[in-house]
């Protein structure tokens, strides 16, 4: 029993110490990414206590934002390709 609790324990802990260490790796990704976008840290909150939007508003533009953008970038690298392979077709490189 004991020994069985002390498992637990550790594979919980284990658990934990990789959430944490996911966790810092994606605010590192995060930070990275502002530095080459030009974002000043704290930006978009600044702009959201500027505008003052309620829920509502919140959760219309998530969901715009989740029909406008998710798989638009496969997409685009398809008919990305499909022209390349248009241009080689004209320049009988194909």
């Amino acid at each position: 029993m004991d020994n069985e609790t002390e498992d637990n324990a550790r594979k919980t802990l284990d658990e934990g110490k990789a959430a944490i260490k996911e966790a810092i790796n994606l605010m590192e990704q995060m930070s990275s990414m502002r530095g080459k976008l030009n974002i000043k840290n704290g930006a978009g909150q600044r702009y959201l206590e500027k505008i003052k939007p309620n829920m509502a508003q919140l959760q219309e533009a998530e969901s715009e934002i989740l029909t406008n953008y998710t798989g638009k970038p496969a997409a685009n690298k398809k008919k990305q390709k499909r022209n390349m392979m248009s241009a080689l077709h004209r320049h009988g490189r194909a």
